[in-house]
């Protein structure tokens, strides 16, 4: 269920960059479409919204782990696949940084070709690291 929604959350994200628009009634138009269930639904919705929400903040981190690469020469596709992993490790702590990971890796693979998931991997595990390092500097 959470892999066809970060699927579906990923095409939505890829139209709305497409259309220049950050609006959700075009991600809500997609999803109204789909014969899939309404958890799935929800959970799609739920992260396009908060990548979209947050996009300015999810580039910031990822600009700062992307070595040797700009946010903007990389594919439309892997953009939008770092910015969904970038959001879910932010904002559903509980789930497993290496499933979040793995789940953009197998993203790239659907969507993208095999060799992007190898900038995917390094850039996502330096993102948790740094999410890591600020969130143990809060506790102490």
């Amino acid at each position: 269920m959470r892999h066809q929604a970060r699927s579906y959350a990923l095409q939505a994200l890829f139209q709305a960059d497409l259309l220049q628009s950050k609006a959700m009634k075009h991600a809500d138009r997609f999803f109204d479409q789909l014969d899939t269930s309404q958890e799935t639904k929800s959970f799609a919705r739920e992260l396009v919204e908060g990548t979209l929400k947050h996009r300015k903040y999810l580039d910031r981190y990822l600009r700062q782990n992307l070595e040797n690469w700009k946010l903007s020469r990389l594919s439309t596709t892997v953009r939008n696949i770092l910015r969904l992993g970038t959001y879910e490790l932010f904002n559903h702590p509980e789930t497993s940084h290496s499933v979040v990971i793995n789940e953009a890796i197998e993203l790239c693979k659907d969507f993208v070709d095999d060799t992007s998931h190898g900038i995917t991997n390094r850039v996502l595990q330096k993102v948790f690291d740094q999410i890591s390092k600020e969130r143990e500097s809060k506790i102490i």
